[in-house]
């Protein structure tokens, strides 16, 4: 549980009105593992306070990075670095926030799935490539990072059409894949989604 999160602030709250009822109920949300997004703003100081909370509570930070330049498509997440060189810098300070603690890492959800399903413009797509694999390089050179690349969910594209994009985008110096980061479609078509076929 993140102690610094809404879910573990109202948590307290609760507590300390004695609300245990209503505490009791928030505890079962505030316990779930969720991710931290971490945005343009402030990602050296921002990752930083993520992981040193995680690494208190005995725990490894899951940080998802959201600023991939032409993010979104130009719909309600649009928006993203100026430019590659920016985007660069700002995954330099990521990981500088990360340092040496434990880090799970999900950079850019919809990244590649906007590539495969035509949404971003084709005259990005080398770049995108190009900036997703860089930005697991850079991650990954942090002694505690894992890094997995962002496969979608169960209603979009299917493992055949994300094979070369993802060897594209650096899946194999990433250390795996996940998948329904984004838009959270039922679980169970997600996690078969994630399995190897026999």
């Amino acid at each position: 549980m993140n102690p610094d999160g809404k879910a573990a602030r109202q948590l307290a709250a609760h507590l300390a009105a004695g609300r245990t009822a209503e505490a009791a109920l928030l505890r079962r949300i505030a316990s779930r593992p969720v991710a931290e997004w971490i945005g343009s703003d402030r990602p050296e100081a921002e990752t930083r306070a993520r992981t040193q909370a995680a690494t208190r509570a005995g725990r490894e930070a899951l940080l998802v990075l959201c600023d991939i330049p032409h993010r979104g498509c130009g719909r309600h997440s649009a928006g993203g670095a100026a430019d590659p060189a920016a985007y660069r810098t700002w995954v330099d300070a990521v990981a500088r926030g990360i340092g040496a603690r434990r880090a799970t890492v999900v950079p850019e959800p919809d990244a590649v799935m906007h590539v495969v399903d035509g949404c971003t413009e084709e005259q990005h797509h080398g770049e995108r490539y190009e900036l997703l694999k860089a930005a697991v390089l850079r991650l990954k050179r942090q002694p505690a990072t894992t890094v997995y690349l962002d496969a979608g969910n169960a209603g979009w594209a299917g493992p055949a059409e994300l094979r070369g994009p993802l060897q594209e985008a650096g899946i194999a110096e990433a250390d795996g894949f996940a998948v329904n980061v984004t838009n959270w479609p039922e679980t169970p078509g997600s996690s078969g989604r994630g399995r190897p076929r026999e």
